[in-house]
């Protein structure tokens, strides 16, 4: 009787444990998508101050906002997101790329500005500062898909529309390169590269203090 009131402790502890858990990976993902987007937002209103401004138009009419471009990009950081194997960081690998569109929003202001700031490699250093500030230098995973969502994001733009531009430099300069050809596979092999670099490094470290159950906790 004893042993059966034992095993029912440990199942509703079990439960009430897997709730908070989830509760906590909700909370993280979040406030990392909102973080992100802000960043990208607020890092796409200095082009506003730039040289080469123009007024794009409504993205609906411009920038080809489709269901295709939408779930493309999510099922694109999702596949090498899935080198995590934690599902908070894997959802954050499929959001993170459309999230960088976040400048469409200006686009709806009909102000002159700069297109696609936010796909470039002084965002991606910008990201990283504001991923430490606010969420700890220890999470790489957080830093990885912060930088992977760049460069996933560039290359399915480049495989939709086969040949396309981007501010790279940007704000240091406002000039546009030109990507196309297998310029989707480096971008690609690099966010895989980043991604599986830090889920390795990261499942190292917790195999050390035995954390095996954390690494893989939604």
């Amino acid at each position: 009787m004893r042993s059966i009131q034992k095993e029912n402790d440990l199942n509703v502890k079990e439960k009430i444990e897997l709730n908070l858990n989830a509760h906590a990976g909700i909370y993280f993902i979040v406030k990392a998508c909102l973080v992100y987007g802000g960043t990208a937002l607020a890092f796409s209103m200095l082009s506003t101050i730039l040289p080469g401004t123009f007024v794009i138009g409504s993205p609906f009419e411009v920038s080809t906002i489709t269901p295709e471009h939408v779930i493309g990009h999510i099922v694109w950081g999702l596949i090498p997101g899935l080198a995590f194997l934690s599902l908070r960081y894997i959802i954050l690998a499929g959001l993170f790329p459309i999230i960088l569109d976040a400048d469409h929003l200006l686009q709806f202001l009909e102000i002159e500005m700069i297109p696609r700031m936010a796909h470039s490699l002084p965002f991606i250093l910008i990201a990283i500062v504001v991923m430490v500030l606010l969420f700890g230098k220890n999470d790489l995973r957080l830093i990885a898909v912060s930088i992977a969502a760049v460069f996933c994001h560039m290359s399915f733009d480049t495989i939709l529309s086969g040949s396309t531009e981007f501010p790279v430099l940007a704000p240091f300069t406002s000039q546009f390169f030109t990507f196309s050809g297998i310029d989707w596979i480096i971008f690609q092999v690099i966010a895989v590269a980043i991604i599986i670099t830090a889920s390795v490094i990261v499942k190292i470290n917790y195999s050390k203090y035995n954390f095996k159950q954390k690494f893989y906790s939604f």
